[in-house]
């Protein structure tokens, strides 16, 4: 008989030893199951959430999170505002320079243009002086014939209106945040809206000065002029011998009509001098409100 056959409890004592030692079976022991129920019901003790699931928040828990969201929102407006006017400012700035830039350039040609109308009124003046000194005169020096010509012809403006174009088209007047720079260029603009307005009108004039000097003066003593230079020299390349002879049946409605054309372009002239000082003083307020550099 073997020792396991002989002392059969100490072969029960060893089983659940190894039981116990090898894991292979959960332990029988009613007071290690307890021990560890205890051990596993404080931990789920232990990382419990503070608030319960039946928890109601406060009326005071809901007002910050309302007064969070909303700052939150109000925040994000209010920043958006603030970058699109600096975006506006901007734009406004750029505007104006370019505005600037359009109201020098009109100086710049008006200015050159107003001798060419007082050369204008001269010489319609000096045909006056001549008619009234030679009243049954029917030929005529080429002094004289280079005025007559000169009446005729005058300079006409367009305006640069590549900026406020663009300020009209695409609604950058509202850009204009100060009143009195968008009521000067409002009131500018519509000096040269009259202006262009009445242009049409004064090139028809001129047309008709020189539809009427065609019927005066007679072309056989200029025909070398015309057959040797260019049309646009012969005027001041006509010598004072050369005498030319006239149709004195179109003089007086072609002395009468100088005496309109010489009002028209009177108050032509005064009108773009009005607009040259308007541009002028434009020009310093802009510079003066935006910390525009001079060029």
């Amino acid at each position: 008989m073997s020792e396991d056959q002989n002392i059969p409890g100490e072969k029960l004592i060893d089983n659940e030893h190894r039981t116990t030692e090898g894991n292979s079976q959960p332990v029988t022991d009613p007071d290690l199951q307890t021990t560890n129920y205890q051990t596993q019901t404080e931990n789920m003790e232990v990382h419990k959430h503070p608030h319960h699931v039946t928890h109601k928040k406060k009326w005071f828990e809901y007002f910050v999170e309302f007064l969070m969201l909303f700052l939150a929102v109000f925040l994000g407006f209010v920043a958006e505002n603030i970058r699109e006017e600096a975006v506006d400012k901007h734009r406004e700035k750029q505007y104006m320079q370019s505005f600037v830039y359009d109201l020098k350039n009109d100086t710049a040609n008006l200015n050159e243009g107003f001798p060419r109308k007082d050369g204008r009124l001269k010489a319609i003046d000096s045909v006056f002086l001549y008619f009234q000194t030679n009243p049954n005169t029917d030929i005529i020096p080429g002094s004289v014939l280079r005025f007559m010509r000169r009446t005729e012809w005058d300079r006409h403006y367009r305006r640069n209106s590549t900026t406020i174009d663009q300020l009209k088209n695409a609604g950058g007047l509202r850009l204009i945040q100060k009143n009195h720079i968008a009521d000067s260029i409002a009131a500018y603009d519509l000096l040269w809206q009259r202006a262009e307005f009445w242009r049409e009108g004064y090139i028809t004039l001129q047309d008709k000065c020189k539809d009427l000097l065609h019927k005066i003066v007679n072309a056989n003593e200029l025909l070398s002029y015309y057959r040797l230079q260019p049309m646009f020299t012969v005027d001041r390349n006509i010598v004072d011998t050369i005498k030319v002879r006239i149709n004195k049946i179109y003089m007086n409605e072609f002395l009468n009509f100088l005496s309109d054309q010489k009002i028209t372009t009177t108050q032509d002239r005064d009108g773009y001098k009005a607009i040259e000082q308007s541009a002028e003083r434009l020009i310093a307020l802009i510079h003066k409100e935006y910390k525009l550099k001079n060029e």
